[in-house]
């Protein structure tokens, strides 16, 4: 890479009145996505909030040229073109994002924590406060807190209430759903980031950011599975009553399919990855006799023209396919959403939900409607690609732009049980019949 290219790009001057940036980051095994977005006052006005991207920037990650794990270095490098590619479109600098963390250890459980009401009726601090004695009674040693999502309320063991602020009572008791993930893995994805050049605002697990980008309000509060098919890992969210009852990622993905595909081909890792991409479908999705482009390794090692019958490429990718889906109702039967518990659809997101047949595969191996989802209410993405590969990134602008925080972005900002309490007030109580069955 040319000096040149390490030279900080120059932008003009933000008029005073004009909001920062908000800008998301989405870095996978096999892509790394910034997308950069403004707070609109026109489209505040809509009563869907439909958001305006301004810049995007898409970068192939550097474990795919060789299927190995990239280096800490390639991936900051990685990480600033992409932020650079967004700011330069977007015409403005990205100074700090907000990141989804997408890899192994993401997990939920229910919790419950309970405290004294100080005043006469429940203010925020008692919120807090019980938000707070959930979390010390669920101790989470080597793990970090991600979300905090408060699925009743209770005052003095009494029915559940959607929002105990301004009731009167002595004890206010919440159960909510804990999502935590390896505190390692995630300071290491903090350590990258800001090796790129960028302060990080603050890190969401990748299925809930795909779930509010990708699952209807009608959706949400009915119940659905989001299921993001990524190149390193399976993401799963389950929403009951508009609240987030259950997540967490399995260690299986893209990446797994091109390995069989180049063990399949005889070829390397980052043919396969190609060949995958442009020719890839499950069994009766694709004519089986179409012959396509899929280069091997010759006897000097390197790579020589050679072509392939794309249902051998299906009959490849399918059985892992069935694997990786049977695998997710697996994990589904473990968290207890089987038989009248069962959540009734399912949407699904991912660089794998593109390949032809998916839909029907998981539908199939799911026992449940299944849709390819694509990120709602998104504008100005004209980058031809708008689909379910984009969910995570695109949820990431969401849940930054209706955080009541977004004006004072520029200002030093450090989220607290504060936050989360506020961002909680709206929990539906429609979650509480579900976890009253379950637990």
């Amino acid at each position: 890479m040319s000096a040149a290219s390490h030279r900080p790009l120059q932008f003009e001057e933000a008029p005073a009145h004009q909001a920062p940036l908000v800008a998301a980051l989405d870095v996978g095994v096999s892509k790394t996505v910034c997308l950069a977005a403004r707070r609109d006052p026109v489209l505040d006005m809509h009563p869907e909030r439909p958001l305006r991207v301004l810049g995007v920037g898409v970068q192939t990650a550097p474990a795919i040229a060789s299927g190995k794990p990239a280096d800490f270095d390639a991936c900051a490098r990685s990480i600033r073109v992409a932020i650079e590619e967004a700011a330069a479109m977007a015409g403005a600098p990205i100074k700090r994002v907000i990141a989804c963390y997408s890899g192994p250890g993401v997990s939920s459980r229910i919790v419950r924590g309970a405290a004294r009401v100080r005043g006469k009726t429940i203010s925020a601090h008692d919120v807090e406060a019980a938000i707070h004695a959930a979390m010390q009674a669920s101790p989470a040693p080597q793990l970090s807190f991600l979300h905090v999502e408060a699925l009743r309320y209770s005052i003095d063991d009494g029915e559940a209430i959607a929002d105990p602020h301004g009731f009167p009572g002595k004890m206010l008791a919440v159960e909510a759903c804990l999502v935590t993930a390896p505190t390692e893995a995630i300071n290491a994805l903090k350590a990258c980031i800001r090796q790129a050049g960028v302060d990080v605002e603050d890190v969401v697990a990748a299925p809930k950011a795909a779930g509010l980008a990708v699952l209807t309000p009608e959706e949400r509060a009915d119940g659905a599975l989001v299921i993001d098919m990524g190149g390193g890992s399976i993401g799963l969210a389950a929403y009951i009553g508009d609240a987030l009852v259950h997540t967490e990622t399995i260690a299986a993905g893209g990446v797994r399919l091109t390995r069989d595909l180049a063990m399949r081909l005889e070829t390397t890792f980052a043919a396969a990855e190609r060949v995958k991409m442009h020719f890839g479908a499950v069994t009766g999705a694709c004519d089986p006799r179409e012959a396509v482009q899929a280069p091997k390794i010759g006897m000097d090692g390197r790579l020589e023209a050679s072509t392939t019958l794309r249902g051998v490429i299906a009959d490849t990718l399918s059985p892992r396919l069935t694997e990786m889906l049977l695998s997710v109702q697996a994990r589904l039967a473990r968290a207890g959403f089987v038989d009248e518990n069962a959540l009734p659809r399912a949407v699904l997101v991912g660089g794998v939900a593109q390949i032809p047949g998916m839909r029907a595969l998981a539908a199939e191996a799911l026992g449940m409607p299944v849709r390819i989802g694509r990120p709602l209410e998104l504008c100005g993405f004209d980058h031809g690609e708008t689909g379910p590969a984009y969910a995570a990134a695109a949820g990431l602008l969401r849940w930054r732009l209706d955080n009541p925080t977004l004006d004072d972005v520029d200002d030093e900002f450090q989220p607290t049980l504060a936050h989360a309490a506020q961002a909680m007030r709206n929990a539906v109580h429609g979650a509480w019949s579900w976890l009253r069955e379950n637990f």
